[in-house]
């Protein structure tokens, strides 16, 4: 259950002051919760405090880990702040942190703050090519939004994640290359998805394609993103601030945070049946500005785009079965079965000639 603004607040103070022992006059102030979500818990707060003798003010954003897993059998609220951490300084826009706590924690689970910046995120419910700040933009507006996410997600496969640090992300246990990890990730993922609600034997049989028609050329190994999208991007205007939610980062074929963003904005019109943004850009021109900007090949797009279309529709089939424990959908819902991601998966399939049986 989640806590209200008071006990927060208390609870902020407490650890503040003993975190930062320099610190007089600590005030938490301002709290409020933006949304409610099954990742994690999100206040928005504003940090009152005098350090080396001047009273500042300090926009903040706290995210609580989840005390139980609703769309990943995992959370891991470290990993998204060792990631932001490592990427202080760079061209990736993130936001600046002031600290993580997860031995003694006052809410009884990991929590990290991380500067709030003021900004608009385009929404997925109602989809933004549907209504909302971004739908109501200029043509020439929506392309640069567009290309100010492309550029983000490029900036992000240029890093050196050797000399940053990001090895940690390596997973041998699960395979030699990391496209084999993630397929091997992805089929536990699937089972545990399957063991909650029902089997999906369609994903299963793309599961199949996907690993009998893996790339055979050495591929190249990046930083990516994981959950590369618009809606993942902080906008002041046209301009890409910030680069947020860092739950799904691996290393792999860049090439997959291209196939990643545009099969999800694929989803979000075709997917569901309204027209795409006039001023975004086409699949051909996003994929050569990505690879202009990222110095990458978008060699096996295709292939990435189905893969990441079986992703989404299997954390769908999780997102419904939270739904439906959450009460907000009822227990016989075939969204699981029926929604963007199985409806991009299924017009991939057609597009690329794969059979997927009855």
């Amino acid at each position: 259950m989640k806590q209200d603004a008071a006990t927060v607040a208390a609870k902020l103070t407490h650890w503040l002051a003993g975190a930062f022992p320099d610190a007089r006059d600590i005030a938490v102030n301002n709290l409020k919760m933006p949304s409610s979500g099954f990742s994690n818990e999100t206040w928005l707060l504003d940090l009152d405090w005098r350090r080396n003798g001047q009273l500042e003010r300090r926009p903040l954003v706290a995210r609580l880990q989840p005390r139980a897993t609703a769309v990943f059998p995992e959370y891991d609220l470290k990993l998204q702040y060792r990631c932001m951490d490592l990427l202080q300084g760079s061209d990736v826009p993130v936001p600046g942190l002031l600290g993580f706590c997860d031995q003694d924690s006052p809410f009884g689970v990991p929590f990290y703050l991380m500067d709030r910046i003021e900004g608009l995120a385009p929404l997925e419910n109602p989809p933004y090519h549907a209504a909302g700040w971004l739908h109501d933009m200029s043509p020439a507006e929506q392309g640069e939004v567009w290309r100010q996410c492309v550029d983000t997600i490029a900036a992000i496969n240029r890093v050196d994640w050797r000399a940053r640090g990001f090895d940690f992300l390596d997973r041998p246990h699960l395979g030699k290359t990391p496209l084999a990890q993630m397929i091997a990730y992805y089929r536990g993922y699937l089972a545990w998805v399957e063991g909650r609600r029902r089997p999906y034997p369609l994903l299963r049989r793309m599961l199949d394609w996907v690993e009998a028609n893996q790339p055979r050329d050495p591929e190249p190994v990046a930083l990516c993103w994981g959950d590369s999208k618009v809606g993942n991007c902080l906008y002041r205007g046209t301009q890409c601030v910030a680069a947020l939610d860092w739950e799904m980062p691996h290393l792999g074929n860049p090439v997959s945070d291209l196939s990643w963003v545009l099969m999800l904005d694929r989803a979000l019109c075709d997917g569901i049946g309204i027209p795409r943004l006039p001023g975004f850009a086409d699949r051909a021109a996003t994929a050569a500005r990505w690879a202009e900007q990222s110095g990458h090949d978008a060699g096996h797009l295709a292939y990435y785009e189905v893969f990441s279309a079986l992703k989404f529709s299997a954390i769908m089939a999780a997102i419904t079965t939270a739904y439906v424990t959450h009460g907000m959908l009822p227990e016989d819902t075939d969204m699981d079965l029926r929604n963007p991601g199985s409806a991009v998966l299924a017009l991939y399939a057609a597009e690329y000639g794969i059979d997927l049986g009855s």
